[in-house]
């Protein structure tokens, strides 16, 4: 029989030969090498230091920190935009969801259920569980 730490252990080889963690990581790993972006980023990260500073003073400019709002939300979207940003939060929002899935179904487990048969219903859910057979 495998120990608890075993079968984490092979889980995690799992979750790191999945198609969603392998999108994941080649996104991030695009992302990082792509060097227009990470000065964007850079860019943005100062702005923003610069924004609390000046929102931390004890009289704070309200016309420079009216301007560095719209600066840094102009910023945020064309970063945002950014075709490695689209693809690394469409991935990350797989990964999340496969999570999501994964820790539902170590709580039921948890909670007695079968860990062959449970099944976390993640959608819909509205909280009475006659409605889904029992979710929670």
């Amino acid at each position: 029989m495998m120990t608890v730490e075993e079968a984490v252990r092979a889980l995690g080889r799992s979750l790191q030969a999945d198609c969603r963690y392998v999108r994941y990581v080649k996104a991030k790993e695009t992302n990082d090498a792509d060097e227009g972006l990470q000065e964007q980023m850079n860019s943005f990260q100062l702005k923003r230091m610069n924004y609390q500073h000046e929102y931390q003073k004890e009289s704070p400019d309200a016309d420079k920190l009216k301007a560095w709002e719209t600066e840094l939300d102009s910023m945020y979207n064309t970063i945002l935009a950014h075709p490695g940003m689209v693809e690394f939060q469409a991935a990350k929002l797989e990964l999340d969801a496969m999570m999501q899935e994964v820790d539902a179904i170590i709580s039921l487990c948890l909670n007695g259920e079968d860990p062959d048969t449970c099944h976390p219903s993640l959608n819909g859910c509205s909280g009475n569980c006659a409605s889904c057979g029992g979710c929670h």
